[in-house]
């Protein structure tokens, strides 16, 4: 008889993806049955997600709804996890009381034994306790993320390099959430892309709040080409990609390590955020306007066929026309092949949400419209570089007569697919295509039965 049922709902960005996973395998070693519906639960999970207001509301949305099966019968215990419990933990057990734990964003090692407690709880009819404080400090070292419940396909990962974050955006939160920056062991790291290629995993997409620092705390230098080598040099991965690479830290033995490790991808998401030198400082990025083109230039120049990823913020306290104005002509200039952008949201606790010269919503309206007009065109032009060439695909799914698949190009969940006529390609494996045309950000191709990929 398992120790109970729990239903498990992970929200937020893939790094609490990967906290999700570690939480699931501890409760399954613990022999509790994931259930996929909520009323079926003993217990409800829900991994919360505390970077913005957005994301705040958002989760607790969610926990609401969680509460609600449990005053229904449907499930007899709710627990909050993750960084809106880290954050905020004092203010959500007034404002929820039907929660009965919360526990932060280092309680892994503590998951099965609090839901072990609280099923034998109501199984023995004992009245409800208070709601359990189980939130830690942020400052522990890390520890390996292994024996994770897989909730990404078997074919691709992510794993997690290096916990909190030293730089001090003063738009950003994060420092506070998760705390100062941890680098794990190169070791560690290699051990679980051990685990998860044994598991089935090619593509491996290495995440941290601010990859490029990797191992500074740990060896008092920039590790991360060390790190790329030992990952890609892992047997059975394909695929190495580098995401939340901060720019003011890219040094040029990174660019060699993109240029020359044959399975480390030719991408790169490095969020610039702004372009403009006074918004730059006032956001604290710790570089300027003339060193980021040098970087673009330099990445574009040692690495073949480099697709670059980037996010911006539009509405930054004291954004004037003419800092957009240069945003936006950066952006035309730079031609990215990915491009996101946020509106700045004033967080609660951070520099920037008391700054002066907030920017009315409907100029950061404006503004975000015209950016993402503008990267759209560019995007899509960009697309059609692909056009007749031969180029690997990750299938990934099968829908009705077609296939679909990501390029070396795309990063799971935030980029485009390619569309491959056929149904009879072999999922979770990597195969050459070739593009017959382009669609918006998507690509359809056909794929071949010999050829040499392009990257």
């Amino acid at each position: 008889m398992p120790t109970g049922n729990v239903h498990f709902i992970s929200l937020g960005c893939p790094k609490n993806l990967v906290d999700s996973e570690v939480l699931l395998g501890r409760l399954v070693l613990d022999d509790f049955a994931v259930c996929e519906k909520a009323e079926d639960a003993d217990i409800i999970v829900v991994n919360t997600c505390g970077f913005l207001e957005a994301s705040r509301q958002e989760s607790i949305a969610v926990i609401r709804e969680a509460c609600e099966h449990k005053k229904k019968g449907e499930a007899s215990g709710v627990v909050v996890a993750g960084c809106l419990a880290q954050r905020d933990k004092d203010r959500l057990v007034e404002m929820l009381p039907d929660v009965d734990a919360f526990l932060g964003i280092m309680g892994e090692e503590k998951i099965a034994k609090l839901c072990e407690d609280l099923t034998a709880r109501v199984r023995s009819k004992r009245k409800k306790s208070p709601a359990k404080y189980q939130v830690e400090r942020n400052d522990r070292e890390c520890s390996a993320d292994v024996g994770r419940l897989r909730l990404t396909p078997r074919h691709t990962a992510y794993v997690k390099i290096s916990e909190g974050c030293d730089n001090v955006c003063t738009f950003c939160i994060i420092p506070k959430i998760r705390g100062r920056h941890r680098s794990k062991p190169v070791e560690m790291v290699v051990k679980e892309v051990q685990e998860l290629a044994a598991d089935g995993a090619k593509e491996i997409n290495l995440i941290a709040q601010d990859t490029t620092s990797y191992g500074k705390d740990l060896y008092d230098a920039f590790e991360l080409p060390r790190l790329l080598r030992e990952v890609a040099a892992v047997p059975g991965v394909r695929w190495v990609r580098l995401m939340y690479a901060y720019p003011s830290f890219f040094t040029d033995a990174m660019i060699e390590a993109l240029a020359t490790i044959p399975n480390v991808l030719p991408y790169v998401d490095m969020p610039l955020q702004h372009i403009s030198d006074p918004m730059l400082k006032a956001m604290k990025r710790n570089i300027t306007k003339a060193e980021t083109l040098d970087l673009i230039r330099r990445l574009r120049e040692r690495v073949p066929g480099l697709v670059l990823r980037t996010t911006f913020i539009v509405g930054f306290p004291g954004e004037t026309d003419e800092d957009f104005e240069e945003l936006l002509a950066f952006v035309k200039q730079a031609k990215f092949d990915r491009a996101g952008a946020f509106k700045f949201s004033p967080e609660k606790g951070t520099p920037a949400g008391r700054f002066d010269n907030q920017v009315p919503e409907d100029v950061k309206e404006k503004r975000f419209d015209r950016l993402m007009r503008a990267q759209q065109a560019i995007a899509f032009e960009r697309q059609r570089k692909w056009l007749g060439k031969e180029i690997e695909v990750l299938v990934e799914s099968k829908q009705g007569r077609r296939t679909v698949g990501r390029t070396a190009g795309d990063a799971p969940d935030i980029d485009g697919v390619i569309y491959l006529a056929g149904k009879d390609l072999p999922v979770g494996e990597i195969i050459t295509a070739k593009v017959t045309r382009a669609e918006g950000y998507d690509l359809h191709g056909t794929a071949c039965v010999t050829g040499s990929p392009a990257r």
